[in-house]
């Protein structure tokens, strides 16, 4: 009895493991989308408003939810170095202070050099600088969405079967 416990018990745990990495695919594909959202939401506020970048910011902050909200509150609590440390250095370091963002070191180096051109250069340039980020994030959605597609099942059933296999041994 004890042996069929414990081999429900390592089949249970293997079969969470699976599941876990196929929600984070899950859970990746929705915050890059997210960043989306915020990304356009930006740059409308900057071309219909002409918002300042602190409110841009704050608006962000309060629109996006989970760790895109907590993106954008590193950087706010970031701004008041602002004019000692340049806005995409606050932001670099933002991106670098929320790993629940879960992002890849291209997406990060998108993700960081999105604000360059906030409050420096005029509004078309800002403006265009937003947008080849969005566009940039737009395709990482689509890549995050296809192997969430791709993956998410066979993650889910190795873990069952890793889980199995291994307590078909120890029986």
């Amino acid at each position: 009895m004890i042996k069929l416990l414990g081999a429900a018990l390592l089949i249970g745990g293997t079969s969470a493991c699976g599941i876990s990495g196929a929600m984070r695919l899950r859970r990746r594909a929705r915050v890059l989308a997210e960043l989306v959202r915020a990304l356009a939401a930006m740059r409308g506020e900057l071309v219909t408003r002409l918002a300042p970048v602190p409110e841009l910011i704050e608006r962000a902050e309060r629109q996006s939810a989970g760790p895109v909200g907590a993106f954008f509150r590193n950087v706010r609590l970031r701004l008041g170095e602002l004019g000692d440390t340049a806005l995409y250095e606050l932001w670099s370091g933002a991106v670098g202070a929320t790993p629940e963002l879960m992002l890849t070191e291209e997406e990060a180096a998108v993700l960081r050099e999105a604000p360059r051109a906030l409050g420096r250069y005029d509004l078309a340039e800002q403006r265009d600088a937003l947008l080849r980020a969005e566009r940039r994030f737009e395709e990482f959605v689509r890549r995050a969405d296809a192997k969430r597609d791709a993956e998410f099942k066979t993650r889910a059933l190795l873990g069952a079967a890793a889980g199995v296999f291994v307590a078909l041994l120890l029986l």
